[in-house]
């Protein structure tokens, strides 16, 4: 039994008051943690009062403005040099946070009416995934997940949080979203367990897979039937890919809006970012989103802050400012539609060469609708040998996922470049089909 600090019992306390389904699924660690009254709380107190002096901030002032090198202000004269080179706060600049979830509303219709917490801004989505393993996941708990994922999943979940990771065939028979091996391994390892931790990804890394409507209703039913037995479900939604969608059978929004309020069991989580929706990989600006409302929130927000604090201390108020100021342009709208049309022109192209005739013998294509990504099945050749070879012999780099399966990342070729991509692919692979 650990023995936990006064401060961490009455925190925990509050927050089983307000959100019993997020006291009983709080790791060791999520227990444990809370935040200090010290530095930070007087930090706070001071900006508040200190009406003459404030000699309780670390940073620098000059001239009444944050302390900074004209050699590197030259680059963002415009911005404020408070919006560049202070700390943002913990969980973020709340005009960023407030934009977010105002954007999250518009855009997930199945959100409306429903009480859901203000995003709390991360060092990229990373870091998101990090924090819910922190606050959430012990060496004994049982992540579900599908056998086609994102490699970093692994590292975060098994490698660090040490979890119990089990899998279900991505695809069915007929190559659409295996619903049925998702419901039947739920129901399955809920019988032998209180907790079960859930992760999705749509539009999915590695397939380019989006789900329909029809598969989005027997996933939340399935999680609706697991949690009226009992079982306390922790639903993680990956939603690094969400808006870039490339045809009409694709759910034109998150799962989450689904989840949110769905029992009394279920607590989903929504991740996402500005890494992939706002074509700004390096910012490292991602969203931590709880299907909580503020009241229900805001002591299990406070485990968010003292985590930070122990971590990364907050995410760069540069890429925030950045972030924001990009999604008040009067442009905003218009160059991202710009953009996507450039990512979606080159998935269908992607999906007639993939699947021409003359490739039949070769590979299957799975089915793909979306995102950044499709994988090819290679029939003969091994997928780590055709990797090789292509960059060997073309110079041409994709990624090998187990013994068939080869990942191409169609975002960084331009339209022209795909059909010389593809015959490459059909080269090495016909190379090593002799061979065998």
């Amino acid at each position: 039994m650990e023995t936990l600090t006064r401060f961490a019992v009455e925190l925990n306390e509050k927050i089983r008051l307000a959100t019993p389904i997020a006291a009983d699924l709080l790791s060791s660690l999520g227990t444990r943690i809370y935040l200090p009254k010290g530095i930070l709380s007087q930090s706070a107190e001071a900006a508040q009062r200190a009406n003459r002096f404030n000699a309780s901030r670390a940073i620098a002032l000059e001239n009444g403005e944050v302390m900074h090198l004209p050699s590197s202000h030259q680059f963002v004269p415009e911005i404020d040099p408070s919006r560049v080179y202070g700390y943002a706060p913990a969980l973020g600049q709340m005009g960023l946070r407030l934009r977010w979830k105002a954007r999250l509303e518009a855009e997930n219709p199945s959100l409306k009416g429903k009480g859901f917490s203000l995003p709390i801004v991360t060092c990229g989505l990373t870091h998101g995934f990090s924090l819910i393993g922190d606050l959430f996941v012990n060496s004994d708990d049982t992540l579900v997940m599908p056998d086609k994922i994102w490699g970093n999943y692994r590292l975060i979940f098994q490698t660090k949080c040490r979890a119990n990771i089990q899998t279900y065939p991505f695809y069915n028979t007929v190559r659409q979203f295996n619903t049925t091996g998702f419901r039947d391994t739920l129901i399955e390892i809920s019988r032998t367990t209180g907790k079960l931790i859930v992760l999705l990804n749509f539009p999915h890394n590695p397939t380019g897979y989006a789900i329909t409507a029809e598969e989005a209703a027997e996933m939340t039913q399935a999680i609706n039937q697991v949690a009226a037995s009992g079982c306390r479900l922790l639903v993680v939604v990956d939603d690094a890919y969400f808006g870039l969608w490339y045809d009409d059978s694709a759910l034109r929004e998150s799962i989450f809006g689904w989840l949110v309020d769905t029992h009394p069991n279920v607590l989903p989580v929504k991740i996402d970012g500005a890494t992939k929706e706002e074509y700004a990989w390096g910012l490292r600006i991602g969203f931590l989103t709880f299907g909580l409302d503020g009241e229900l929130m805001k002591w299990l927000e406070e485990k968010v802050t003292a985590l930070i604090r122990a971590n990364t201390s907050g995410a760069s108020q540069l890429s925030q400012t950045l972030i924001l100021e990009a999604m008040d342009s009067p442009q905003y709208t218009l160059e991202k539609n710009q953009k996507y049309e450039i990512l979606k022109n080159r998935a269908l192209r992607v999906r007639t060469v993939a699947a021409h005739k003359q490739y039949a013998h070769l590979w299957d294509v799975y089915p793909f609708n979306a995102g950044y990504f499709m994988c090819l099945r290679l029939k003969f050749a091994k997928a780590e040998t055709v990797r090789q070879r292509l960059l060997d012999d073309y110079g041409i780099g994709v990624i090998s996922i187990g013994e068939s399966d080869l990942r191409v990342a169609f975002s960084c070729i331009e339209i022209s470049e795909i059909d010389e991509v593809f015959h490459a692919i059909a080269q090495a692979a016909m190379r090593e089909k002799r061979k065998n």
